[in-house]
């Protein structure tokens, strides 16, 4: 079973619903440890939310912390998977699967079903595999090969 970090945005509404459907789904894939997993927001520094803290956003004890923390789940995981909303990209998204790519972690870009949209050039070519999220209860953790993102880039 592997500990994945869970990468995902929960900026709007659209995302945090994406984001929950993927929890929803990848809790029940037999090759994940969820319970080990790493998902940044069941770690937060000191245990603040930024929706009831919004002024932690200027703290930069708070702002090192949560980095810090992040990087640690990064390089305790043996994967990433990131939940990716082509149409609302996330820079926080995207360094962590460049930091992992950098660190030969394997990276799995997961993107809504039957969505034909651009993809940032980086994440599309530099994730492992790109998957859609109705694949993402059955996905095989155990055998992710190489296959990048299939569809027009920008």
């Amino acid at each position: 079973m592997n500990k994945v970090y869970f990468a995902c945005s929960w900026f709007s509404d659209s995302q945090t619903a994406y984001m929950k459907q993927g929890i929803s789904l990848i809790e029940q894939n037999k090759t994940v440890d969820w319970q080990h997993s790493f998902y940044p927001l069941d770690h937060q520094y000191k245990g603040l939310a930024i929706p009831d803290h919004p002024e932690l956003l200027e703290d930069t004890e708070w702002q090192l912390a949560t980095f810090n923390g992040d990087v640690n789940g990064i390089n305790t995981s043996d994967l990433i998977a990131a939940m990716y909303l082509p149409d609302q990209p996330d820079e926080g998204i995207a360094w962590e699967l460049g930091y992992a790519y950098a660190i030969h972690k394997p990276t799995l870009l997961i993107v809504p079903s039957g969505v034909k949209q651009a993809v940032n050039l980086m994440p599309a070519m530099g994730a492992t595999k790109v998957i859609t999220i109705d694949d993402l209860k059955n996905f095989d953790f155990d055998q992710i090969v190489y296959a990048p993102y299939k569809g027009q880039v920008y």
